[in-house]
């Protein structure tokens, strides 16, 4: 099950760089959080393309050690 996180536009706890899944309840997509320049501040980043549309977010828990469970 994927534990969604309400984005708060204000924390910094977001680990930045680190690819997540963000959503907006309708789109889903794998983006990064990092600082997008002094006039935008923070936010959501797929590709080149910056995500304004994004409400909650959360960590890509994979399996550990390949054994598909």
């Amino acid at each position: 099950m994927i534990e969604w996180i309400k984005y708060d536009e204000q924390s910094r706890e977001i680990e930045s760089h680190v690819n997540h899944i963000v959503t907006d309840g309708r789109v889903v997509l794998i983006a990064q959080h990092m600082h997008l320049g002094s006039d935008i501040g923070y936010g959501w980043k797929c590709h080149e393309s910056i995500l304004g549309w994004v409400t909650h977010w959360a960590k890509i828990n994979l399996p550990v050690g390949g054994t598909g469970e």
